[in-house]
């Protein structure tokens, strides 16, 4: 019973660091930032365009742990669980729209 706990308290704090992660890339790729972070990088690019890249990246890691989530957190509101699942759409429909935003923007 306590190993039940401590895992449904790491997938938590799992979740929360990866919404905290979507909303701290999410503000410069929904603002369109246009500042250059680094621009003595050898790839220098606009916040925005890193901000989409990332989330690219993070997705991913993202939808495996709001699965787990999911799964392991034992909610007795069948519908309150997949509250789980909102941070993996909106960094999916965040994601398709960097793609197509890059895609059609060159």
């Amino acid at each position: 019973m306590r190993e039940r706990k401590i895992v449904s308290l790491l997938i938590i704090v799992i979740n929360v660091m990866g919404v905290i992660c979507l909303i701290y890339f999410a503000i410069p790729y929904l603002t369109h930032s246009v500042t250059i972070s680094y621009p003595n990088a050898m790839l220098p690019a606009e916040a925005w365009d890193r901000a989409g890249m990332i989330l690219t990246f993070g997705f991913v890691p993202l939808l495996i742990a709001n699965l787990l989530g999911l799964v392991f957190i034992k909610i007795e509101l069948k519908f309150i669980k997949f509250l789980f699942l909102i941070p993996s759409v909106t960094c999916f429909i965040i994601v398709v729209s960097y793609w197509i935003t890059s895609l059609t923007y060159e």
